[in-house]
């Protein structure tokens, strides 16, 4: 009995090739049309913060900000250090939220994109301000006004649309 001879061999042999390119493929950004990619980095802000979400983790908290950058460079940013820092007001750097399973968030070339980034927040980055630093454009995510973690309730997150968090 020849192996290779067998046309069900052949097919799974197709068939695994096809999946592995379905899965090793770049994903396309959303915007196909070139009249819609132009209207799209056009209107937009280059960094613009559209809420922060706080969620108490006993003596932690988890930061979720969910924000909108246009990447204006000829190739890909993904959105980690060093690229991508959180600064306390003494400049100190705020470790980022990371889970195994996801994968970094990237924002094509010459593109805008709606972005979540996580953060792993102490109870003393909450003391002073927070700052986001995006290759070289900042924006204030909390205003230098000291934030008391234990007034949150654990685990109910709390959503801000501004830098201030009173």
């Amino acid at each position: 009995m020849r192996f290779f001879s067998r046309p069900e061999v052949w097919f799974l042999i197709l068939a695994s090739g096809i999946a592995a390119w379905w899965a090793l493929r770049e994903p396309k950004p959303y915007a196909t049309d070139a009249a819609e990619i132009a209207a799209t980095t056009a209107e937009d802000a280059t960094l613009r913060i559209q809420r922060c979400t706080l969620t108490r983790d006993f003596g932690h908290a988890r930061l979720d900000i969910e924000l909108r950058f246009r990447n204006t460079a000829p190739r890909p940013l993904f959105m980690q250090p060093p690229d991508v820092r959180l600064l306390t007001g003494d400049g100190h750097e705020v470790p980022p939220f990371i889970l195994p399973t996801e994968r970094p968030p990237r924002v094509p070339e010459k593109l805008s994109a709606d972005l979540r980034l996580r953060y792993w927040l102490e109870k003393e980055h909450l003391g002073g301000a927070l700052r986001l630093d995006v290759r070289g454009q900042s924006v204030e995510v909390k205003d230098p006004t000291p934030f008391d973690l234990e007034k949150l309730e654990n685990d109910k997150p709390r959503v801000w649309t501004n830098s201030n968090w009173q």
